[in-house]
């Protein structure tokens, strides 16, 4: 077991932004990251084997990850990059266990950075288990580095931003979609995202390419829509889908029937929070934020002294949000550790605050049209799954949460939700909403499941190994 100066957990924007500032000042930097290379999911690069002629059929956001990666690769010398490793638990003594080649291994860390991302917030409903059903994210891995399609004829169902990006990419892979349900209102909200717009003027741009290109390619565009039923026998064959009210619940009368055979569905993403959580962090809830997201100085520093939290495993805001975090914390550790000035610290720091604050306001208002409302967890029927990995459905749950004073913790114990390989990924944010809609609450500390190491699935032969 080694000691280490700065230990980041995670190879996406954040931390390889963190990393860069941190090495060009000349510290050491010990990178984790669980994938074969870095980029995380929105830089995510291409196997080894495969190349790209034409960069932009691969996106913007793709190009912008190579300079990125290029930067990164240019100081290997001071960067010490150790993929396909999982961080299973952080325990005391600032130590960091993780899985790599087989075997667990240990790490002690003087200053500690997680940028642990997020993944798409599951929405339970009938047929959300069909084959053919998956998450923007799936569906973007599978277009952008395995150049596999989805489907051949696909239902996009979601919220925010993301999904008209999700439909360009599939559109110019080949894919024909069926057409896209945005659930949030847009309508009533338009002089408040011209505001947020100014000085964004690139998100602009590129919002208006891309419904440019699903208008010229005739995709229905059903705004205040959702999905509430997928039907089919062994997979995919039709959806159900209906207009929504101020809070996502349908409206009678609505309903109507699209044949498709896969469906995409995006309702944004939720903070992966099990290091902050298992490193004692003090955590705050708040939905549009992606639920339980640690409590951090404007340095980005949690309320554990020496660990620090970007991207959106601290709140999900985007990519150009965690690119300037990580520069704040690689710089302001750099500084601490005593291998730059407190001017120049300070200089970086204002200036990605200042792009930062210039982010948040765009983002401000899309939280606002994108916050998942009751109604989304309200779909699911007694029959429906919600814990994927244990097979608990909603009537083992609703029987469960009926008893007076009933909390996560006690459903966990009762049903064996959250006990799965996936460690409560898939069912903690919907239990958390059904908790809240069943209370009325819109408590800032809802009831949460704990999580325990290992956090992330490794084989026992490692753990026995440890």
């Amino acid at each position: 077991m080694g000691m280490a100066e700065f230990v980041i957990i995670g190879g996406g924007p954040g931390g390889i932004s963190a990393a860069i500032e941190a090495a060009k000042a000349g510290l050491t930097v010990t990178v984790l990251d669980e994938n074969d290379r870095i980029g995380g999911q929105i830089y995510r690069q291409l196997e080894k084997g495969f190349k790209v002629d034409d960069l932009n059929i691969m996106g913007k956001d793709y190009k912008k990850g190579l300079e990125l990666c290029r930067q990164f690769e240019e100081l290997k010398g001071k960067i010490i990059y150790l993929n396909n490793a999982t961080v299973w638990g952080i325990f005391n003594n600032r130590t960091i266990a993780f899985a790599r080649n087989g075997s667990s291994e240990r790490l002690q860390f003087e200053k500690l950075l997680i940028a642990a991302g997020a993944y798409d917030r599951p929405v339970p409903f009938p047929g959300w288990t069909l084959p053919g059903v998956l998450t923007a994210g799936g569906a973007q891995k599978l277009v952008k580095t395995e150049r596999v399609i989805p489907g051949k004829k696909i239902l996009l169902a979601g919220t925010g931003p993301l999904q008209l990006v999700l439909a360009n990419q599939l559109l110019q892979a080949g894919c024909e979609i069926a057409a896209i349900l945005e659930a949030g209102e847009i309508k009533n909200n338009w002089l408040k995202l011209i505001k947020g717009m100014w000085g964004n003027w690139e998100y602009m741009a590129d919002g208006l390419i891309y419904l440019h290109h699903i208008k010229k390619a005739g995709i229905p565009l059903l705004r205040n829509h959702i999905i509430t039923e997928a039907r089919g026998d062994n997979q995919v064959e039709a959806v159900v889908v209906a207009k929504v009210d101020k809070d996502w619940r349908p409206i009678f009368g609505t309903k109507q029937t699209i044949k498709v055979d896969s469906v995409c569905l995006g309702y944004g993403l939720v903070t992966s929070s099990e290091l902050t959580s298992l490193a004692e962090c003090e955590h705050e809830y708040e939905n549009a934020w992606g639920g339980y997201v640690p409590v951090r100085t404007e340095t980005m520093e949690t309320t554990v002294q020496g660990i620090y939290a970007v991207g959106d495993g601290a709140r999900v805001a985007g990519s150009k949000v965690a690119i300037e975090e990580g520069r704040i914390v690689g710089i302001v550790i750099a500084n601490a550790l005593g291998y730059v000035s407190d001017e120049k610290k300070w200089v970086i720091v204002k200036e990605s605050k200042k792009s930062i604050d210039k982010y948040n306001r765009l983002r401000k208002v899309l939280d606002e049209i994108s916050r998942p409302r009751p109604g989304l967890y309200e779909l699911a029927k007694n029959e429906t799954i919600i814990c994927r990995c244990e097979d608990v459905t909603f009537r083992e749950i609703h029987a469960a949460m009926s008893k007076e004073g009933s909390k996560a913790k006690d459903i966990k114990r009762t049903t064996r939700l959250g006990m799965g390989s996936c460690g409560g990924r898939m069912c903690g944010p919907t239990i958390i909403e059904l908790l809240k809609n069943k209370s009325g609450s819109d408590s800032r500390s809802p009831e949460n499941l704990t999580p325990r190491p290992p956090v992330k699935p490794v084989p026992i032969g490692v753990l026995s190994g440890e």
